[in-house]
């Protein structure tokens, strides 16, 4: 079968595959990043489209590409999933066509090498290397696991890099191959390197701009030199042009991989050595590695061999390995892989296609799998690592000859084959739940009891669907969050949202619901979900959609003065208390002094700058407001914030005027 035939049937294999998936809805960090993102919303993407997309998520890069996606289709077709899921799926299919070519040209290039180490006449692989390349592309698109990076919308920002590393990747192949056809230096070799060097510095680039893992790209291309390449740069053996070549690709490296990482170690590792980047964690940096080698043996058996079952939006309810032998699995675990990476070292001349799957795996892995503090557990980790897993294992199954085993590759064939077909059928299944957030929320409850996440997020989408507060809908929903509560590991989100359902409607909050909240914010780390719930309750009561009693606003003002106390030095919970005070309670000088307070323990924080001037001028402050204008401008280089702070110098000027002719201080907002 031609190659274009081939790569359409694979994409309308996967089009179909993903199509009963498209219409399902927005889930977990979809309504943070994009949903509630005031980046993205429609007025201020009108308005300031070019801020919204440079100043719409945290982070070193802001992640603008990907931001940039998000933007002109919420400007094009509104706050809707279906064009963003069919984008994320349509991307998906590019990615699995740049995979299959990638996977073309590095079997070509194994198999040829085997074929003059073997010599004339010597037999091939058991199965061609443009078949095993259309099996490793169909495993890679149609693998369950990669679900949760195509159909979850936020995750186009891990899909959007690997797209950019791949290109990257094609490029330097396409580099090398030029500069190992060059018969001596010139211009050949000139364009040679600039393939090379546009394709890792300008992909790298754009990659990180889509999410921060891009910067891997140089990593990827280091392990297929070392483990395929191995610095083949043609011309005769040990020739000057080779060895100066040889020379060449070890500068490359040293610029662009092992410079930055030193510098990235500088910058991310003092924090985790000394627990501080653990702050907002339930797990220390020893607990995390540990149990990430429990997690990559997991990502291994969920890739070749899933269970729907076990594949999940939510893994929050993963036991952490607190040594070596709690849980038990946690040190065979790492001996496995241990012995892995043992083997890929031993099998770099052997079996190098099984060498560069296992490296690559580790490589995709070295960031967000080690010393980071992110969450412990994500399939969509697994989006471009997984082609090493898949290259390891079809091209073992592909170059190996059994000795009098007449029937292998038919045997081969029918095992790769089937696995794709199994794949198709599991991922089928998975587009097919998610395809109805109702039916998707039972199904990660039901498969995940014990996870916080999955049993709240039910509760969420029951009170969404409930017509009235007498409805089965709202109850079931009520006794849902309260389940959600009593999980071990909960945070503050089921109780939260336990307050928000019973004031919204109006209905008495139980003072013991308030006590529980109370000692929770005092007893758990303020992570993002904690302080997003003592957002939404603030907020709530701010913008009069909670009707709360006077008893109510009380025992908030005591939930967030207990969050203070029991986390003095969070400048996000003393701005929590700043709002509360400033649009709720409207005691100001409490509000002033909470947001200096925040200032002063994150003076870099333009928000937190942007709040007090806000509470300056609304308390006629008007010198101190001017020298926080300024500070402002200092904080904003690049000028993203410019409307904001054009807005603030006409409230400031508009107080100028007032106090001229005497009018009455207005209320401040602190969020």
């Amino acid at each position: 079968m031609p190659l274009a035939l081939a790569l359409a049937a694979l994409a309308l294999l996967g089009w179909l595959v993903y199509l009963p998936g498209l219409h399902g809805g927005f889930v977990f960090d979809d309504f943070s990043n994009i949903v509630d993102q005031p980046a993205l919303d429609p007025r201020a993407l009108n308005g300031h489209f070019w801020q919204a997309v440079w100043a719409g998520r945290a982070g070193p890069f802001s992640r603008a590409l990907s931001m940039l996606s998000f933007a002109w289709q919420v400007r094009v077709w509104g706050m809707q999933p279906l064009p963003m899921k069919v984008f994320n799926v349509l991307l998906h299919l590019l990615n699995a066509g740049l995979i299959a070519w990638l996977s073309l040209r590095v079997l070509q290039w194994l198999d040829a090498r085997e074929r003059e180490q073997l010599g004339p006449g010597a037999p091939g692989w058991v199965l061609s290397p443009r078949a095993l390349a259309m099996l490793v592309a169909g495993a890679w698109l149609l693998a369950p696991i990669q679900l949760t990076a195509v159909l979850y919308v936020v995750q186009r920002e891990e899909s959007l890099a690997a797209c950019f590393v791949l290109l990257g990747l094609l490029g330097y192949w396409h580099g090398r191959m030029l500069l190992r056809d060059a018969v001596q230096a010139g211009a050949a070799q000139r364009r040679a390197w600039s393939w090379i060097w546009g394709s890792l510095l300008g992909c790298t680039v754009l990659a990180a701009l889509a999410k921060e893992t891009g910067v891997m790209l140089p990593a990827y291309a280091a392990v297929l030199e070392w483990a395929v390449l191995r610095g083949d740069c043609g011309g005769a053996p040990a020739s000057r042009e080779q060895r100066d070549a040889r020379c060449s690709l070890l500068g490359v490296y040293a610029l662009l991989l092992v410079l930055p990482g030193l510098l990235g170690l500088a910058w991310l590792l003092p924090g985790a050595l000394s627990g501080a980047a653990y702050a907002q964690r339930d797990f220390t940096l020893g607990q995390r590695l540990l149990t990430e080698g429990r997690v990559l043996v997991d990502y291994l058996h969920w890739i070749l061999l899933p269970n729907p079952g076990t594949l999940s939006l939510y893994h929050d309810d993963l036991r952490v390995s607190t040594s070596w032998l709690h849980p038990w699995t946690t040190a065979p675990s790492w001996l496995l892989l241990a012995a892995l990476l043992g083997a890929a070292l031993w099998l770099r001349r052997r079996r190098p296609v099984v060498s560069l799957g296992i490296l690559w795996f580790f490589a995709g892995h070295c960031l967000v799998s080690t010393f980071v503090p992110l969450d412990l557990v994500y399939e969509h980790r697994n989006y471009l690592p997984c082609w090493g897993v898949f290259l390891a294992a079809f091209g073992w199954l592909g170059s190996w000859r059994p000795r009098e085993a007449r029937s292998w590759p038919f045997v081969a064939g029918v095992a790769c084959t089937g696995l794709l077909a199994l794949y198709a059928g599991f991922t089928a299944i998975r587009a097919q739940v998610w395809g109805n957030p109702l039916r998707l929320a039972y199904f990660e409850a039901t498969a995940h009891p014990r996870s916080p996440r999955a049993v709240y997020d039910l509760g969420r989408v029951l009170y969404l669907i409930a017509p009235s507060v007498d409805s089965p809908q709202f109850r079931q929903a009520r006794r849902t969050m309260v389940q959600a509560s009593e999980i071990a590991g909960a945070d503050l989100q089921p109780m939260q949202a336990l307050v928000f359902m019973q004031a919204k409607q109006g209905l008495p909050v139980p003072r013991a619901w308030w006590e529980q909240l109370r000692r929770r914010v005092s007893q758990q780390r303020l992570g993002v979900e904690n302080v997003g719930a003592l957002y939404s309750l603030v907020q709530c009561a701010a913008d009069k959609v909670c009707r709360y009693v006077p008893e109510d606003l009380r025992q908030l003002g005591d939930l967030l003065d207990a969050g203070v106390r029991a986390h003095p030095r969070d400048a996000q919970m003393i701005t929590l208390r700043a709002n509360f005070e400033a649009n709720v309670s409207h005691r100001f000088p409490q509000a002033y002094a909470d947001m200096l307070r925040a200032v002063a323990l994150d003076p870099g924080s333009f928000d937190y700058w942007k709040n007090l001037v806000q509470l300056q001028i609304a308390g006629r402050q008007l010198s101190q407001a001017s020298v926080g204008l300024e500070r402002l401008r200092e904080l904003d280089p690049f000028g993203l914030h410019r409307a904001q702070r054009l807005a603030l110098r006409r409230q400031w000027l508009a107080a100028r005027g007032d106090e001229a002719s005497g009018q009455p201080a207005q209320s401040g907002e602190a969020r």
